[in-house]
């Protein structure tokens, strides 16, 4: 048993095409002229990813392409999270990614790839073992369904199948949270779409499975997307949990890259086996160190 609880710190981030210019996975290594593939917004990313000092990672829209391989080890290599998977998605080539900072502490012990029904961009299971706590913890990936409220709804329904591990979830999930407050006319949008934002449903069914959301639970209700004018604002990347709410001592949204992306990343801190009231060196208590 570690003589301190195990501090660990979470990310979840939609890249936006990959971090690579729209074009770039249609191509070569290379594009028709020659020169390298365009990493430029991806390296910001990845700077920006690298200052939250994370020990997991799960990325929406690696839409890499023939270049999965060569962007994934890339990618480990700048975060120093040496164990990545990537986990390919039938719909439009919308792959997810998993990053682990992996250690004596913590390992990754097995590794599920979910590409069935109603998963439309798949589903990453990871199962891992972290020091002084008896069960695994199960770190899941993923991007529920861009326009249809039925699917996101099935999605959810069977992801509570989980509800009885050990797990955090990360996900851009295409629709509010609960107790998000939308208003559409702000911004002219087409109503037809809105409204399917505005769908609590699937968070209500992970909720009821006892999932908890920790940006509500740490009173943090920033918008994840919708920092471009003419979009809506509302908290559609989120961090689930159901390890104890005490465990929970950080969460943040990061606001310092919206030039980069379309969505904001998320990362939240967890104590593990923190008791109430305790303090442990190297909390941060929501500041990103």
């Amino acid at each position: 048993m570690p003589d301190k609880p195990a501090i660990i710190r979470v990310g979840g981030y939609n890249l936006f095409e990959g971090g690579l210019p729209k074009s770039a996975t249609d191509r070569d290594q290379d594009d028709d002229f020659g020169r390298p593939l365009d990493t430029s917004r991806l390296r910001k990313q990845l700077a920006v990813l690298s200052r939250l000092n994370l020990d997991l990672l799960g990325l929406q829209e690696a839409t890499w392409g023939v270049h999965s391989p060569d962007v994934t080890n890339f990618v480990s290599s700048e975060l120093g999270m040496s164990w990545p998977y990537v986990g390919r998605s039938p719909f439009y080539g919308c792959d997810l990614a998993a990053f682990v900072r992996q250690s004596d502490h913590l390992t990754v012990e097995d590794a599920t790839h979910l590409t069935s029904p109603p998963f439309v961009h798949s589903l990453i299971n990871l199962k891992l073992r972290i020091d002084g706590h008896p069960r695994p913890i199960h770190f899941l990936v993923g991007h529920c369904a861009p326009s249809s409220p039925t699917i996101r709804q099935a999605e959810a329904e069977l992801l509570t199948v989980h509800r009885h591990l050990d797990l955090i979830y990360v996900a851009d999930f295409n629709a509010a949270a609960i107790g998000d407050k939308l208003d559409a006319r702000e911004h002219d949008l087409d109503p037809y779409k809105a409204a399917k934002k505005f769908d609590t449903s699937p968070a209500e069914e992970l909720a009821a499975a006892g999932f908890q959301d920790v940006g509500h639970i740490w009173g943090d209700r920033t918008p994840t997307v919708g920092h471009d004018d003419d979009t809506l604002a509302y908290r559609c990347d989120r961090i689930y949990t159901t390890l104890p709410t005490e465990w929970i001592t950080g969460f943040g949204v990061e606001r310092g890259a919206d030039d980069l992306s379309d969505h904001r990343p998320v990362w939240a801190e967890l104590t593990i086996g923190q008791e109430p009231g305790e303090e442990h060196e190297g909390q941060t208590h929501g500041e990103a160190r």
